[in-house]
């Protein structure tokens, strides 16, 4: 308990001391610079050191403890990094920048590289890009660090149908907003690697199409299309559509030929805005799997999920004096079916979040979450826990 106790005061410890470290390098009272630095329209640039004219740079950080239980029994694992990663942004010209990013993170197990990209301004309102980048499936997947997220964890949409984070080798154009003060219309066109076969080949236990993520070379010479558009109001709301499709299997091993091509759909559409104090996101994913034969009674070719989230303040600021803090409470609502053709192989979970905010750049949250799982022949498995988790931008 004493142990638990010190890495409980060191998290609480990362949150708070993290904001101050993490402090963006334009200040309130001093003029605004200039933001040279094109990003993706979906992007917000995180709290950095350095200069956007020139280099800037950071780290994030999440430690997460928790008490989880699976049918009753404890599981050992109460402490883990939630993640880790950090960025780099260079200025080289007016027109031309680099972008590079990376990110271990606990649900994956794995470093994903999420950038290593070269940006162009084509023309005042739009920029043409190739290397690694996040494919813009969904909102969350091009927005996602723990520090500036609700809750604990993800939704299962995100993690279990999409794969975020998913990033990808390719090339294309995407239109830059046009400030805050009017709709405006945003989109991205790519031509990417896509997903590999390990959609099938990495997932026993049934299709997992983030088992198939992260491909950054092209196993069958064929790339992936994928793009999104999504109309942004003057008030800040937003709703999008975003799609990937292609041939994601191997044709020929060997010289030999050894299955025809199969194709993979993803469609992802996800919407936020503001309602009686309440700020609303929801997110539903659908996809499609062209599966062989021989295994149509184990793998699915339909998947779909949905998620939809209310976050409140309820101070702001937290403490008369202390700008900039506030203090949140937020419900998660989130499910994924994996296989639509029978009653099982799901997933559905409640969440709820107190999150404790002293400035922009770190957060505290305290956590609670209930699950069901259910196996192929809908046998359920009852999850539940609480969490408490500190992120921070450095």
């Amino acid at each position: 308990m004493r142990i638990r106790a010190r890495w409980l005061l060191a998290a609480a410890l990362l949150g708070w001391a993290g904001s101050a470290i993490a402090a963006p390098v334009v200040r309130p009272h001093a003029p605004p610079v200039p933001k040279p630095l094109e990003l993706p329209p979906d992007s917000s640039m995180p709290p950095y050191h350095g200069s956007l004219d020139h280099v800037a740079y950071g780290l994030s950080g999440e430690l997460r403890f928790a008490e989880d239980r699976t049918d009753g029994a404890s599981n050992p694992d109460w402490f883990s990094f939630g993640e880790a990663g950090g960025f780099l942004f260079a200025h080289l010209s007016s027109r031309l920048d680099l972008a590079g990013q990376g990110l271990w993170e606990r649900v994956a197990d794995d470093f994903t590289l999420e950038r290593a990209e070269v940006l162009l301004r084509v023309k005042r309102s739009m920029q043409a890009h190739a290397g690694i980048f996040l494919a813009p499936l969904g909102r969350t997947n091009l927005s996602h660090d723990a520090p500036s997220y609700d809750f604990a964890e993800r939704s299962l949409v995100a993690t279990q149908i999409v794969g975020v984070p998913h990033a990808q080798a390719g090339i294309g154009l995407r239109a830059l907003p046009r400030g805050t003060s009017a709709s405006q219309i945003l989109w991205e066109a790519d031509v990417v690697t896509g997903y590999d076969d390990g959609v099938i080949t990495r997932a026993p236990g049934g299709t997992r199409i983030p088992s198939g993520r992260n491909n950054y070379g092209d196993q069958n010479g064929l790339p992936m299309l994928t793009g999104r558009v999504a109309r942004r109001t003057s008030s800040g709301s937003e709703i999008g559509i975003a799609a990937e499709s292609g041939p994601y299997n191997q044709t020929t091993l060997g010289g030999v030929h050894v299955d025809d091509l199969r194709f993979l759909h993803v469609i992802v559409a996800d919407g936020n805005t503001t309602w009686s104090g309440f700020r609303l996101f929801s997110e539903v994913a659908y996809a499609l799997i062209d599966v062989p034969p021989g295994l149509a009674s184990l793998y699915a070719d339909r998947q779909c999920g949905a998620s939809v989230e209310a976050v409140r303040p309820l101070f702001d600021p937290l403490f008369r004096g202390w700008a900039g803090s506030r203090l949140n409470a937020g419900l998660r609502l989130d499910a994924v079916d994996f296989d639509r053709s029978i009653a099982g192989d799901s997933r559905s979970r409640l969440s709820a979040s107190l999150n404790v905010v002293p400035r922009s750049g770190a957060v505290t949250r305290l956590g609670w979450y209930y699950e069901i799982r259910r196996d192929r022949f809908n046998n359920p498995t009852h999850l539940a826990g609480l969490t408490f988790t500190a992120a921070s931008y450095f």
